[in-house]
């Protein structure tokens, strides 16, 4: 029973870190998920509590993964925040303001974009600046906790898991980064408007931000790119965000539903999508070249794994 649990390392297996991890979270959750709706009546103040709890308790899972199990801490998983971690999370929210400009201009010259109105929410009982601030709070919240989930802590579990399988770290990492990549488009395959194509394209997103967190080992830009993204393409330019529509925009569009425009799933369903990531990984390639960041997987990944093994 217990090989069943531990494995020759006296660690707990991968899959049940996953269980637990996914356990602690819904536990706490969602019984004060539950309370908040009985106490606080509905509005943009208790989406705020709403998405803080969220955040609590995936935090709080994880401080239990790595005080309890990992014995690590939480530079393992990206997470120790400092001048560099800052910048890389600039540069990556930088990212993205370009892509989604170029993407937005072409669409309007091309005829396939019309913009309809500014500073616009999705109802009318919403207060403008209210509204885009709760967006921007809410976003903060989801690319943090889809990040440190998908790109860190899976990552990890996954990495453990094939450490008998594949030796060399660096191919391990690489074959991880394809393998878990696919999960994040299938995550959001039930949104309005989902294709196979806005499916595969999300899968390819997600290689595009799990590399930063490869290359420095720190979550900085992939937070950045997430966040910038999810708040550009829906509070800035009015797209929608893989399905989902944004509760204030600086700008109402009109765009007609097709391959080129992504239709009712936003830009990540279009066929230039493969394109945007494309000027994504060059500017990657650049950053890489100007901090002289050598290959594809940082050192401090195989680094923290052993240190979480000892």
């Amino acid at each position: 029973m217990r090989n069943l649990i531990f494995n020759s390392l006296n660690k707990v297996r991968p899959l049940w870190r996953l269980v637990i991890f996914l356990s602690i979270t819904f536990l706490i959750n969602i019984p004060l998920q539950i309370l908040l709706q009985s106490l606080m009546p509905q509005g943009f103040l208790r989406g705020y509590v709403s998405a803080s709890i969220y955040l609590l308790s995936v935090l709080t899972s994880l401080y239990i993964q790595v005080k309890y199990l990992d014995k690590s801490s939480f530079k393992k998983y990206g997470l120790r925040i400092n001048k560099i971690w800052m910048k890389e999370f600039s540069f990556g929210f930088l990212i993205p303001i370009i892509q989604l400009s170029l993407f937005f201009m072409f669409l309007y010259l091309t005829g396939n974009l019309t913009i309809t109105n500014f500073f616009t929410t999705s109802s009318p009982d919403y207060a403008f600046m209210s509204a885009f601030v709760s967006e921007f709070f809410g976003l903060i919240i989801g690319s943090s906790v889809e990040e440190i989930f998908f790109r860190a802590f899976l990552f990890y579990v996954v990495y453990e898991a094939l450490r008998t399988f594949k030796k060399d770290p660096v191919k391990r990492a690489l074959i991880i980064l394809f393998l878990i990549a696919p999960l994040f488009g299938i995550a959001h395959i039930d949104n309005t408007g989902a294709t196979i194509m806005s499916t595969i394209n999300l899968g390819l997103d997600a290689i595009i931000m799990c590399l930063p967190f490869l290359i420095t080992g720190r979550l900085g830009m992939s937070i950045g790119m997430h966040l910038s993204w999810n708040f550009f393409q829906g509070a800035v330019f009015g797209f929608a965000i893989s399905g989902n529509i944004a509760k204030a925009s600086i700008m109402e569009i009109s765009i007609l539903d097709n391959l080129i425009t992504g239709g009712t799933f936003g830009a990540e369903g279009s066929v230039l999508f493969i394109l945007l990531d494309i000027i994504a990984f060059g500017l990657l390639l650049l950053w890489k070249k100007r901090y002289n960041l050598k290959g594809f997987v940082n050192p401090s990944i195989e680094e923290n794994y052993k240190m979480s093994i000892v």
